[in-house]
């Protein structure tokens, strides 16, 4: 994740999420700085943050197919994004203990 999606992270954060972050995981959300990202656990709740933003609805792709096609369009910095690379490189993933 690049700073500008990291700080746009923290810009639409609302207040109930800010608390149910700092509630579970005693992270304050909106003093973490983008070095902290090096840290798992910052960069997944970073990541579902930008998640969050693109989908309000909560309807987040389930299938390897519709999880490509989000990564291909909001993930990847590729010029030219093909949402087989992200299927290719899941190809070997056993989600099965998931």
């Amino acid at each position: 994740m690049d700073e500008t999606s990291f700080t746009a992270t923290q810009a639409s954060l609302s207040g109930e999420l800010r608390d149910s972050i700092r509630n579970m995981y005693g992270v304050d959300w909106t003093q973490t700085q983008y070095r902290d990202l090096w840290k798992p656990l910052y960069s997944g709740i970073a990541a579902r943050l930008k998640i969050s933003m693109y989908y309000r609805d909560n309807n987040i792709p389930q299938s390897v197919a519709e999880q490509a096609d989000y990564w291909a369009r909001r993930y990847t910095t590729k010029t030219q994004p093909d949402a087989a690379d992200y299927v290719n490189a899941n190809a070997g993933v056993d989600t099965s203990k998931y």
